[in-house]
């Protein structure tokens, strides 16, 4: 009751309806002092975004293409904040740049949501959860759903004054936050093969699935239909599937067994979009005709051939992307400074797994020498200064080290994946890509495929 009634004040004696900024989102930052580690926002745990400041400390991002979106403001490493916004939401936050929760200012926002997020607390079974049999474990499932709807419920009244928009997507959310649990069932209860496995567990897994386009901005619905339809898509078969299997069975239960064709696009749409991003466009050749017969919906198809068409810019023969770099004395590089041979760019950051790497290219430095290759070491280090200091390190003296600029567009355009730390990029002597993602170093394998390539 007394969430409900603070909830209710918020509710009344906001001073804001949301301001309105087109079809995106966004979002404003002003600060009194620079955050020391810096601020970023997120959209999902893998969407972080450093917020990058002006001269007059202001600091914008725009959020596209999405209807709704859950926002997590991070301080550093210390403080989190978590917003909720819809299409066409300006808001503006404002802040000392140190304390996030104690001198926040935020407007454009709807308050008995920000309220209500900050509030809310994840609840998740113990792990003797997966020891129950089925029936006792479906109960046990909805009574923790139950439980993390239990502030949803008393605050309801308010929230849906705010929009009864996120009050229908955050019972969709509290449900699916408990996918992982589901689908994680078979293999914690001890079913070791599918012979084992109970039919009915197959049909609570397809009950799960509800088919509402507006849940498709959830990543906890698209992470569970995800891996429902990559376990009912093999429901018959021993093996397990490769990457690329995965994503054809996904596409083909979800198209014979969908109702709505919106959903059906959008996922495919998804799932197509993020196996190539991931994968390349090599051997994809069933995907690729599936993906283009399906979307008939132009701006999903629009969104699938743009990330296949940024890979087929990086084959073999294609002009090199061409970047700005400095050296510790500030002089500015580019392509044309190393015309005479083959470059091959190392991107890398000051991390463990990227400074083991110099090692194993110091092995190789005969080799890049007598095949006329240029090693020129790409750092992406946040900081410049750390990276001069790094860069000092004997362990690191091998090729030209430079200090990339323009960062992001660079790295997006030759499909740098952050995971895998750094990357190895081969570039002919009149300046064509040879090899957008060689193999490491470390491995042994760049060396041999430097020996048959040149």
């Amino acid at each position: 009751m007394k969430c409900y009634f603070l909830l209710l004040l918020f509710a009344l004696f906001s001073c804001a309806t949301p301001l309105r900024h087109g079809d995106n989102i966004k979002i404003s930052v002003d600060v009194d002092e620079l955050p020391e580690i810096g601020l970023g926002i997120s959209t999902t745990t893998t969407d972080l975004r450093v917020v990058e400041f002006d001269s007059a400390k202001h600091g914008e991002r725009i959020i596209e293409d999405a209807a709704t979106v859950y926002l997590t403001l991070h301080n550093g490493f210390s403080e989190r904040k978590q917003l909720y916004a819809e299409k066409g939401d300006h808001i503006h936050l404002a802040f000392d740049g140190k304390n996030l929760h104690r001198t926040s200012k935020i407007t454009g926002d709807r308050p008995p949501i920000t309220e209500y997020l900050s509030r809310w607390k994840a609840v998740f079974p113990s792990r003797d959860i997966y020891t129950l049999p089925l029936p006792e474990f479906e109960m046990k499932l909805k009574e923790t759903i139950q439980a993390n709807s239990s502030l949803l419920d008393s605050c309801e009244s308010a929230l849906n004054k705010a929009s009864k928009k996120f009050v229908k997507l955050e019972r969709a959310r509290l449900k699916y936050l408990l996918g992982s649990v589901l689908v994680n069932y078979p293999y914690a209860h001890g079913w070791k093969n599918r012979k084992d496995i109970d039919a009915d567990y197959y049909t609570m897994l397809e009950n799960w699935i509800e088919e509402d386009n507006n849940y498709l901005d959830l990543p906890e619905y698209r992470t569970f239909v995800t891996h429902a339809c990559s376990f009912l898509g093999s429901r018959n078969e021993e093996n397990a599937a490769t990457p690329y299997e995965n994503v054809l069975k996904q596409i083909q239960y979800a198209a014979r067994n969908f109702k709505q064709d919106e959903v059906i696009q959008r996922f495919i749409a998804t799932w197509a979009s993020e196996h190539v991003q991931r994968n390349g466009i090599t051997q994809i050749e069933e995907l690729d005709k599936i993906t283009r017969e399906r979307l008939t919906n132009p701006d999903l198809l629009s969104r699938y051939t743009s990330v296949y068409d940024s890979w087929k810019r990086l084959e073999p023969g294609n002009e090199a992307i061409d970047f700005i770099a400095r050296d510790s004395t500030g002089k500015e590089y580019s392509l044309k400074n190393f015309r005479d041979g083959y470059v091959c760019l190392y991107i890398w950051q000051n991390v463990s797994p990227c400074l083991v790497e110099f090692a194993h290219l110091q092995e190789v430095a005969p080799l890049f020498k007598e095949k006329n290759v240029h090693l020129v070491n790409l750092s992406i280090e946040p900081k410049n200064e750390t990276w001069r200091k790094v860069i000092r390190n004997k362990n690191l003296q091998t090729g030209t080290h430079l200090y990339l600029e323009g960062t992001r567009e660079f790295l997006s355009k030759y499909h740098y994946n952050p995971r895998d730390m750094f990357q190895f990029i081969l570039i002919t002597p009149d300046g064509k890509i040879a090899g957008s993602h060689l193999p490491k170093a470390s491995s042994g394998e760049l060396e041999k495929y430097l020996k048959e390539q040149l």
